[in-house]
């Protein structure tokens, strides 16, 4: 089975169903009009867990047990608290990107 990478631009999500902090990731990110890619990990899981957890746990550079798993522009961020506390941090940069 192949697993789908993050993307280059924006956020990337790896969710499953029935998880209240993809939800909430998903809202948040949405919330500020943040370019976002949702990947649908339930197959994954089914499928051959092992071989996901061993392909995720590679881009992240440690073991990752909890969803979601939350990408940004291909590098790990985290899961929920983690984007929660990013994304403001992100704003703020854009804002001094493009302050006159």
């Amino acid at each position: 089975m192949e697993f789908n990478k993050p993307n280059k631009r924006g956020f990337t999500i790896y969710s499953k169903s029935g998880c209240p902090n993809c939800l909430k990731t998903k809202i948040l990110i949405k919330g500020k009009n943040l370019v976002m890619n949702v990947i649908d990990c339930d197959e994954y899981i089914i499928e051959d867990k092992p071989s996901f957890l061993s392909f995720i746990n590679s881009l992240a550079k440690k073991e990752i047990t909890t969803f979601p798993i939350v990408f940004y522009e291909e590098q790990f961020i985290g899961g929920y608290t983690e984007t929660l506390n990013f994304v403001p941090k992100l704003l703020l940069s854009f804002e001094e990107n493009f302050s006159y």
